[in-house]
């Protein structure tokens, strides 16, 4: 959506949302990056129907329970579970070309 489609002088006061809803504006506005108000806009837009999650942009919270909650344990684990996957299987990417018969005229 263009910032020209909108008038700049709009506003819309919203009263009596607590403290627990401006803590999370203010947190999806640090995790996308942007200011309190562009975070605002997106989740209205969202939850009104206007734009959809294919749309971009979208705002979501779905692994935030997941920042930051490894320990060093919890990542070595990890390295070791996942260390297979590093490894290259040579017969697959043995590269031998297949016999060619001669060609005929």
């Amino acid at each position: 959506m263009s910032r020209k489609s909108e008038s700049s002088l709009r506003q819309l006061t919203v009263r009596g949302f607590g403290d627990d809803v401006e803590r999370r504006l203010r947190a999806v506005a640090r995790a996308e990056g942007v200011s309190l108000n562009e975070a605002v806009l997106r989740l209205l837009r969202k939850g009104a129907g206007l734009q959809s999650s294919e749309a971009g942009n979208v705002i979501g919270d779905a692994l935030d329970h997941l920042a930051g909650t490894w320990t060093d344990v919890d990542l070595r684990e990890f390295d070791e579970a996942v260390r297979v996957t590093e490894r290259i299987d040579d017969d697959l990417w043995r590269t031998s070309a297949p016999a060619r018969s001669p060609r005929r005229r």
